[in-house]
Formats: structure tokens, C-alpha cells, sequence
């Protein structure tokens, strides 16, 4: 028997950036205007709300005005999109190469990032992005889950879905428990980013249902900015230490408020070490979902739902996110479950979340999405339902079609009063960047799991590496071995052909990098050779010059066919 084929989904950690759209004019089987070509078009999805929040149906494209960087622009594209139940097509891929267009779809994609926190209560959380994947998406709409570093495949199968977020409804606590021991107080500030695997089996138990897909989740490149590493966490504790003495100093009668204005509204050191681990991965998987639905064609939706919100270290950094999801035509929409305590001290209201809860606000905002601030679950899940039904897309040629890189920012403007528009608020005015598989999604995957510390075990390999030297020349040889039970073959004449990327990275007692390699691989398997690929799996030897004989070698493999990534290392081989 041949290896398995499939059709498959892309990864949900490609870190690819890409501003404006490159278009021109033709007109598409669906009857809507398309810009494809030389003439920069500048897409804009707009949702419009009534007061009972309810989309509005009847605009034109008079009814808008549309600005960037202050100067009004004229439309160039205009059309309404109703969403009606359909039947899915899984022979329509998820990516479309080339170009966006700004052809309107008929689905909706919904990325459902659960945070870290406590989701379920005061807001029944949980049980309300349950019952949304289960009764209120369109047959047609496509779905997926991120939960602390693993994720399922998009998929039209909702109950999938479902049950997935059922698991995560019973277990999360105890994980959330054992999380918070290990990165609270002075432990958190030195604990590394990987889970201790006791923790990680529960997690992996989780999303462990049957024929559902699921995988690791790669920090995106764009995390740098987003959490504080042990440095900045000590030198935030010097500086409430100081703010504390100072407020004592100066009120010494009332010692609660100035504990509360120290600690940042309430918060002990410990708790803002653990907080802030949270917002690392909870930030590190938005920033890899935004990156992933890029290149997406269609109503593109990362649903955050989050106990508490953000805690942020400034507003630039809010707006960090929400420029990149913009940029992405993401629009953001958050569900915070954790309610909001008001808590009355010397006299004064003060919300302790406040700060990150403005955060979320303002992301959603920025990004076209809608924010859910102490709500029912049932009318956060409402309101989104009734917002994403129905939408506008708007094109317009930007007066200033400088690529500069910089951040254009968009407003929208209706002419009828008393109506909320949400939509993107800007781009980035880079050139165009058509979505390519190979050179996207694989590349970027790898290059994160280049920097990722552990091993990533999707695609389980196992490697042998021998010195060689040739003259003056020093090499190693490194064969790779994949297991074929997760690869996906397509047949051909000769036998059955794997598109694989490899990357070979030798490395000395330090780190650095003494040589590598980096190629991808059409490998054809004869019907022959099953048998033996079977048992011993698939076979790959490249040949690295090498500066110095590396104690290190690191070797990442991604799979095309199956979209699956692994990575291992051998030490002083």
C-alpha cells in the first residue's frame, strides 16, 4: 500500500507580513469588480451597526467617506455582503495563490484563541463559544482552536471544534492552577518558556479527539515586543518598591490607596509576574494567528476570549497588535469572562483591570473588531453573530501611492448619524506580497522553529551525523530519518512524490552557527521501495561545510503535503 494522500490546511504559525494590495480591474464568475495588476488598491472591510446593535443593509457607496492619513479618497470598489448558509467545498483551498482579491466570499473564518485565566465564569465564557461553534456559524464557515500552545486545523466539522472546547471546559482549571504555581513570585521570573511535560500531557490531552488534527503552535517572530523577560520583570519590582515608599511618604493615612497606586491598581509582585506570563503567550498566539490568516481570502475573524485582558507595558504596544491585525485585515474580536471589580478606596471608585481591560477595547477597535467587556456570554456571542452576517468592501486608490513602509492610517466616515462603524484603521504601505506556499509558509514556520528551544514532535525525526573531511575542506553528514505515517505523498508516474523543506543548522559549544543548510525536496518513492520506508522510514543525507567540527546539529524538517513540521537535536555527536 502506497503512502496516504489528503488535501491538507496551512500552519497556524507563519510569521509572513504583508501591507497593501497590488490590483486592477476584471470582473470575476461571481459578478463582483476584482483589482488585480498595476493600480494599488487599498481593500477595507466595513461593518455597520444600529443602535440595538443590528447590521445596517441598505448603504451605497455615497453613504461612505473614506480618509487616509487625513485626506479624503475616492472609492474605487464597492459591494454589500450577505452571508447565506451554503455547503462547504473542501475542494476550495484556504489559501488562494496570488494576489488577495477583493471579490467578497461567502464563509467567514473564525481563529478562537482561549487564553489563559479562568474563561468560564462570571461570564459563562466557555459555554458560550461552545454553543457558537456548535449552533450559531454558517455550514460553510470554517473554524479552529488555540489553546496555551497547541492548535486544531480550520475545519467546516463545527462538533470537532465543539468538543475540543468541551475538554478545555473541564480541564482548564487544573492546567491553569499548575501554571500559575510555576510562573508566580520570583520562580516565574526565571522559569523558561517551556512547559515541564507533566503539565504539557494534559494539555495534549485536551485537544486529544478523535480524527481532529492538531499541533504545535510556534511563537511568532513578532513576540519580541510583547512580554517582559526576567530583567524587566526585577526592574519593574524596584520601581513599585519605589513608587510605594514614595506614596507612603507623602499619605501616610491611608497606606490601601497607596499600596493600590504603587502596585499598578492592586496588583502584588506576584501576580503581575504571572500575569505577565499570560499576556506572553496570550499575545504570542494572537501575533501567530494574525500572521497565519493573512493570506486568507474571505471574512477572516480571531475571536480572544480572556479572563482579564492584556497587561500590557504601554499603549504602544496595544497598538503594535492592532496595527499587524489591521494591516492583515484580521478584524480582533475580544471576550473578556472575568467581570469587572470596582473596588471603592479612600473614597475613590478603581477598576484593578482596568488598564488591561482598555487594551482589549482599543485592539478591537483598531482591527474592525468587536470587544466584549463584562458580558454574558450569550450577548458577546449575539452581538458578534449579528456584526459579521453582513459587511461592505470598500476599494479605494490612495492618493499618496508611495511604498514607504510606514502606517497609513484609514478612517470611515457615514453619512446616516447614530450608526457604529467598525473597521480597519490602517496599513502598512509596503509592496505587495503574493502568498506562495513554498516560500511563505515554509520558510517562516522553519525559521521559527529555528529559534524555538525544544523539539517540535508533529514530524518525530531521528538523525545521524558524521564528521567528514576532504582535503581542506571540513563537512558533516547528516542523514535524516522521518517517520512516513504522517507524510502525504501525491502519486505520479514513477511512484508516489513528498515535497519536503530541510534545514540543517550546525552549531559550536556556544551556539553559533559554524554551517547550514537549507533546501527543499522533491522526493519520488518507488512502489518498491514502500516496504522499506515504511519500516525505516524516509531517508534524507546532505552533505555541510562546516568552519569547525559543530558540537551541536539541528535539523527541521517541513512537509508540504501534510503541512506538519519536526524539528530535533543531536548534541556531541
Amino acid at each position: 500500500m502506497p503512502p496516504r494522500e489528503s488535501k491538507t490546511l496551512a500552519s497556524l504559525a507563519a510569521a509572513v507580513t504583508v501591507a497593501c494590495l497590488s490590483l486592477s480591474a476584471q470582473t470575476p464568475q461571481t459578478g463582483q469588480t476584482v483589482f488585480r495588476g498595476s493600480t494599488l488598491v487599498v481593500p477595507v472591510d466595513v461593518r455597520v451597526l444600529d443602535k440595538k446593535g443590528l447590521p445596517v443593509t441598505d448603504l451605497t457607496a455615497k453613504d461612505f467617506r473614506v480618509f487616509e492619513d487625513g485626506r479624503p479618497q475616492e472609492i474605487r470598489q464597492f459591494s454589500a455582503v450577505a452571508l447565506t448558509p451554503g455547503t462547504p467545498d473542501p475542494s476550495v483551498p484556504l489559501r488562494q495563490p496570488g494576489p488577495p482579491s477583493l471579490a467578497p466570499q461567502n464563509r467567514r473564518l473564525f481563529l478562537i484563541v482561549l487564553g489563559r485565566g479562568r474563561l468560564q465564569g462570571p461570564s459563562k465564557g466557555i459555554d458560550a463559544v461552545q454553543d457558537f461553534v456548535r449552533g450559531r456559524l454558517l455550514p460553510q464557515d470554517l473554524v479552529a482552536v488555540m489553546a496555551w500552545n497547541r492548535a486544531t486545523d480550520f475545519t467546516a466539522d463545527h462538533d470537532k471544534v465543539a468538543s475540543v472546547i468541551g475538554r478545555f471546559r473541564v480541564r482548564h482549571e487544573e492546567i491553569e492552577t499548575d501554571l500559575r504555581l510555576l510562573y508566580s513570585g520570583l520562580s516565574g521570573l526565571y522559569a523558561g518558556r517551556q512547559i515541564p511535560r507533566p503539565i504539557q500531557l494534559k494539555i495534549d490531552d485536551v485537544f486529544a479527539v478523535p480524527d481532529t488534527a492538531s499541533r504545535e503552535v510556534l511563537p511568532s517572530s513578532a513576540t519580541a515586543r510583547a512580554g517582559a523577560d526576567a530583567r524587566d520583570i526585577a526592574q519593574r519590582k524596584s520601581e513599585i518598591e519605589a513608587r510605594t515608599a514614595a506614596y507612603r511618604q507623602f499619605n501616610t493615612t491611608d497606606l490601601a490607596l497607596a499600596d493600590l497606586m504603587a502596585g499598578d491598581m492592586g496588583q502584588s509582585f506576584d501576580d503581575y509576574v504571572a500575569l505577565n506570563r499570560q499576556t506572553l503567550q496570550d499575545v504570542g498566539n494572537v501575533y501567530a494567528g494574525i500572521d497565519y490568516l493573512r493570506f486568507i481570502e474571505g471574512e477572516k475573524h480571531l475571536l480572544l476570549v480572556t479572563e482579564q485582558g492584556f497587561l500590557m507595558p504601554s499603549a504602544d504596544y496595544d497598538r503594535d497588535v492592532a496595527s499587524l491585525a489591521a494591516d492583515a485585515r484580521v478584524a480582533i474580536d475580544t471576550f473578556q469572562t472575568g467581570g469587572v471589580a470596582v473596588q471603592m478606596v479612600g473614597g475613590m471608585p478603581v477598576v484593578p483591570n482596568g488598564f488591561a481591560l482598555s487594551a482589549l477595547r482599543s485592539v478591537s477597535e483598531a482591527s474592525g473588531g468587536q470587544a466584549s467587556i463584562s458580558e454574558h456570554g450569550t450577548t458577546a456571542i449575539d452581538r458578534l453573530v449579528h456584526s459579521t452576517g453582513f459587511g461592505y468592501v470598500l476599494g479605494y486608490s490612495p492618493a499618496n501611492a508611495e511604498l514607504d513602509g510606514k502606517f497609513r492610517k484609514i478612517k470611515i466616515e457615514v453619512v446616516r448619524k447614530d450608526l457604529k462603524v467598525a473597521y480597519r484603521h490602517g496599513y502598512f504601505a509596503r509592496p505587495v506580497e503574493s502568498f506562495d506556499p513554498r516560500r511563505s509558509i515554509a520558510m517562516t514556520r522553519m525559521v521559527s522553529a529555528a529559534n524555538y528551544p525544544s523539539d517540535i514532535n508533529d514530524l518525530k525525526l531521528s538523525i545521524k551525523v558524521s564528521d567528514v573531511r576532504a582535503g581542506a575542506v571540513r563537512s558533516v553528514t547528516v542523514d535524516t530519518f522521518i517517520p512516513v505515517e504522517r507524510l502525504v505523498f501525491a502519486r505520479t508516474a514513477d511512484g508516489s512524490l513528498a515535497a519536503i523543506s530541510q534545514a540543517v543548522l550546525c552549531m559550536d559549544t556556544y551556539g553559533a552557527g559554524v554551517g547550514e543548510v537549507w533546501r527543499t525536496l522533491n522526493v519520488t518513492v518507488r512502489p518498491e521501495n514502500y516496504d522499506d520506508i515504511r519500516k525505516n522510514g524516509l531517508k534524507l543525507t546532505v552533505n555541510v561545510p562546516v568552519t569547525i567540527t559543530p558540537t551541536s546539529v539541528k535539523v527541521i524538517i517541513y512537509d508540504y503535503g501534510s503541512d506538519l513540521l519536526g524539528t530535533t537535536r543531536l548534541r556531541r555527536f
